[in-house]
Order: structure tokens, then sequence, then C-alpha cells
């Protein structure tokens, strides 16, 4: 407990299989600290802030971080504690599986970055910001996605818990754009429709037309692997509307940044693991006095799909990161009668 803070403790054990087979079992145990209600969590966040400055005034460093600040975000750092816990989670359960995870890995982010925008949007009771365009965007990249995650393997990870957990994860990230979009619509009055004017419609044919030429074959289904390589080009492109709204209204909200950066480090991830892997969607054919031929251009239109989607953001991630570099100069100045680099 915590100066009588009522919690739980729930512990979970993983259990590497990699280090059984040199003859020794190895264990790690994770115990998770869970408060009753955010209000306990807030003040557990505030004691704990307390001791962590008393701790550091000894060596005459001042943190400038206020007890009104912690209480105002706490549900933002329960949710990226989450975050971190669930990566820890998922890592340890698929340790033996290399770069498998991170397919894995980049659907939980993502699906923490809708939770984060869904987060503002309840506790200020506005859209502003927020572009409809883009959350229609993933929502039809995730039902085309679904056609193939959800009767085929082709493209899940090869490990148990990940195959069932992107299915859960991918479908989450669609239920929570569509509940903004309907937020969208019953808070109307917030919602910019002038600085949302990027024209999207010719995503959706475009994404079409290239996945029917480059769809990899990885389902053995013609339709199921064309919905999946169209959701890849989708996604390749979903997020221009965002950052044009952003751009447009001359606003870069936190909380929406923090969105699109975490959208940027899923994305990276699974670009990470498309160009190390893209070798496994090679087609191969047998001809007659010639032998067997492969060749591998589905596997470059993926990376390049993959690499696309990376891009469409990273010159905000630009701006993003000299911004939080700014912000964290000026702390430090804040504080520079008191600390010493």
């Amino acid at each position: 407990g915590f100066n009588g803070w009522p919690i739980v403790n729930p512990s979970f054990c993983f259990h590497s299989r990699s280090c059984s087979e040199f003859g020794t079992d190895f264990y790690i145990g994770l115990t998770l600290t869970m408060p009753i209600s955010i209000a306990d969590y807030a003040s557990a966040l505030v004691a704990m802030n307390n001791q962590f400055q008393a701790g550091l005034g000894v060596f005459g460093i001042e943190v400038p971080i206020t007890e009104k600040q912690i209480r105002l975000y706490s549900k933002q750092v329960l949710l990226y504690k989450c975050l971190a816990l669930g990566l820890l989670f998922a890592w340890f359960c698929i340790l033996e599986t290399s770069l498998a995870c991170l397919v894995t890995l980049a659907e939980i982010t993502q699906a923490v970055a809708f939770m984060v925008l869904l987060l503002r949007v309840v506790k200020q009771r506005s859209v502003a910001g927020i572009s409809k365009k883009m959350l229609a965007l993933h929502v039809v990249a995730t039902v085309c996605r679904s056609q193939s995650t959800l009767f085929f393997h082709g493209y899940l990870p090869y490990f148990g818990w990940g195959a069932a957990l992107f299915p859960v994860f991918d479908i989450g990230v669609a239920a929570v754009a569509g509940y903004l979009l309907v937020l969208c619509s019953k808070l109307s009055h917030t919602y910019s429709s002038d600085a949302d004017s990027c024209w999207v419609f010719w995503i959706l044919p475009v994404a079409l037309t290239i996945a029917c030429f480059s769809h990899p074959t990885a389902n053995s289904n013609d339709y199921a692997d064309t919905m999946w390589a169209t959701s890849m080009w989708i996604d390749a492109f979903s997020m221009l509307p965002q950052i044009w709204m952003m751009r447009s209204a001359g606003n870069f909200e936190s909380v929406t940044s923090h969105f699109v950066a975490l959208t940027f480090v899923a994305r990276l991830m699974g670009l990470i693991f498309w160009f190390e892997s893209y070798e496994l969607l090679k087609l191969q054919q047998y001809e007659w006095g010639v032998g067997l031929i492969t060749w591998n251009y589905p596997g470059y239109f993926v990376v390049a799909a993959s690499a696309l989607q990376v891009l469409s953001v990273g010159d905000f991630m630009y701006y993003y990161i000299a911004k939080a570099a700014e912000r964290s100069g000026s702390s430090m100045l804040a504080t520079s009668g008191r600390l010493e680099l």
C-alpha cells in the first residue's frame, strides 16, 4: 500500500523458452500496481513527485512540475504507463520471435494513439484540430485489412500471442476512430470544416488500383491479399488530412501532436519489420526447361507503402522534436541557477 492507498497487485511471470534450450529456466516477474480510481492514482503521483523532488533537492536540483499539472494529466500518465506495460508484456511473451513482434507492437501503439485522442475529446468536449477525413480513412483501412486478418493468417505474426492480439487491437482502432467520427457529428460546432479541406477522394481508387497489380500472395486468396495491400496504401496517405488541417489552422495542439507522434512510432515499427522481412513475400514459378523463377515486386511495393506511411508524417516529426527540444531548453533555463549540466 501507499499511505493508505488501496491497491491490487496482480503478478505475471514470463518464461523464456530460449533460455531453456541451454538447460536453464529463466523467469521474469512483473507486478502491476493499479489504483481503485483515477483520483487515488493522481494522489499517488503527487506523493511520488513530492518524494522525488525532495530527493533531488538534496543536490540543489528543482523540477518544475506542479501538483496541478499532475492532477490535470493523470489520465494521460496512466494511459502511457499502460502502453509501456503492454509493450513490455508483448515483448516478453514473444521474446524468442525476433522482429515478428514489431507488427503487434505497432498496432498496440496505434491503439494507444487513438485512446490519447479520445481522452482529449471527452475531456475538452471539443473536436477542434481533428480531421474527420483522417478518421474515416483509418476506419476504411481497418475494414479492408480485417478482410484478411480475421479469416486468414498470411500477414499475421506467426506466434500465438501476436496472432491473437493483432486483430483485437486493429478492430479497437477502428472502433475508437468510428466513435470519434460520431463525436465529430455531435460536437459539430467545434469542428473546423474549413481547415479540413484536404481532397482525399482519390486515395481509395489509387490504393485499390495499386493493390490489384502488386499484392502479395501470402493468403493464397486474391480477394484477401488485395484487401490487405489496399489497407497498406490507404494507410500510406491516411495522415495527410490531419497534417494538412494542422498546417492550415496553424494550431499544433499538444495532445493532437502526441497522437501524430505515436502514429509515427507505430509506422516506423512496421517499416523496420517489412524492410527486414520483405523477402518472405517473393513469388515463385516453375517453368519447363528454365527451372524455378522467383521475383519479389510485391515485397518492394509493401516496403514502398510502409516508407510512405513514415514519410507522410516525417516532416511533422521534425517540428515536433524541435518544439520538444525548445520546451526542454526553456525548462532548463528556468532552473539554470540551481542545475548545472
